[in-house]
């Protein structure tokens, strides 16, 4: 299928020798609306869904309003789920599951990445926090699909099922909500990350093991 390129807009830039203006660089459909909403992530993570400036995107971004329009038609609420939706991925994306590690190798490895956004926090983070408690049903439900993912993947690791027990699956909830507070919590106290994570590991054995039996 060929690519579609979006619309040219003019910016007040210098022209080039002999006169002519060459405008910004031409950009397929699909690198457009991932530029927009990289952009737009930035810009959100810093002033929260209902405050972030849709000027400032666009100044950024090096676009009109008609064009960010033209990839968003509902503005604010089509780039609010643009952003929650690509800090899904960036959080959960790279989540292993299976593969020649063990199964507390695989912890470390899933769980370190997420602490180093935590501890940032970087944008995809502050983006998912925001989401968790956005008034909206619709920004919920968009992460909820990404807490159904890393649900599933500590249940493949742990449990070699993707279906666990409905008890299981609500141990594994409960302990995200907990891991998600309590690195917000560290990220500014003076605990040392190493007790940190230490309660992080027990709590998820503990609670994997504890549902388990029930």
């Amino acid at each position: 299928m060929a690519m579609q390129y979006d619309r040219p807009m003019r910016r007040d830039s210098p022209p080039r020798a002999g006169g002519r203006d060459p405008g910004p660089r031409r950009l397929p459909r699909e690198v457009r609306h991932e530029q927009l909403t990289a952009v737009a992530m930035e810009i959100v993570a810093e002033q929260g869904f209902a405050e972030f400036s849709l000027d400032e995107v666009t100044a950024r971004a090096g676009v009109t309003r008609k064009l960010l329009y033209h990839y968003f038609p509902s503005g604010r609420a089509d780039l609010v789920l643009a952003v929650a939706e690509r800090a899904g991925h960036q959080l959960t994306d790279e989540w292993i599951v299976g593969g020649p590690m063990d199964v507390q190798q695989r912890l470390a490895a899933n769980v370190g990445r997420i602490v180093e956004h935590a501890m940032e926090p970087s944008p995809p983070w502050r983006i998912y926090r925001l989401a968790r408690a956005a008034p909206e049903q619709e920004i919920r439900e968009s992460v909820e699909r990404f807490v159904e993912v890393v649900i599933e993947s500590i249940a493949s690791n742990h449990l070699s099922t993707t279906s666990p027990p409905l008890i299981v699956r609500l141990a594994i909830r409960g302990y995200l909500m907990f891991f998600e507070s309590m690195l917000d919590d560290a990220r500014t106290t003076a605990v040392p990350l190493e007790a940190v994570l230490a309660v992080l590991n027990d709590t998820l054995a503990a609670a994997i093991a504890s549902a388990s039996a029930a």
